[in-house]
This record gives structure tokens, C-alpha cells and sequence, in this order.
């Protein structure tokens, strides 16, 4: 039972890591590596995806005014 409990939590913060990431995608002019379709793609079919997107796929961050 504890070994579904842990499976759990993974996977809920999977989810809320990939809903984070989709939203950064979202904001970003440019990314890296793939387009924004390929990323939004690998999110959904490779888990924690979402983790290399944020350390690797980002671009560059938006100037501010």
C-alpha cells in the first residue's frame, strides 16, 4: 500500500510539473532544442519531461520594459 501512496505523489507532481512547464512554454517567445509542439508532445508521452524542459529547453528570458 505505501508503494502506491509514493506512486501517487509522484505522479501528481509530475502533473503539476508539467502544468508549470506548458505555462513557462506558453509565455516564451523562443525555446530551445525542439519546437513548442515537440515539447508540449514529449511532455505528454515522457515522464518528467517537463523536469528537462525547465533545466534545458527554456530559452531566453523575455526582456522587461
Amino acid at each position: 500500500m505505501d508503494f502506491l501512496f509514493i506512486i501517487a505523489i509522484a505522479l501528481i507532481l509530475n502533473l503539476m510539473l508539467i502544468t508549470f512547464a506548458i505555462i513557462d512554454l506558453m509565455k516564451r517567445d523562443n525555446v530551445k532544442y525542439l519546437s513548442k509542439t515537440g515539447w508540449i508532445i514529449m511532455m505528454a508521452f515522457v515522464i518528467f519531461s517537463a523536469a528537462i524542459y525547465l533545466l534545458i529547453g527554456r530559452g531566453e528570458d523575455r526582456a522587461f520594459d
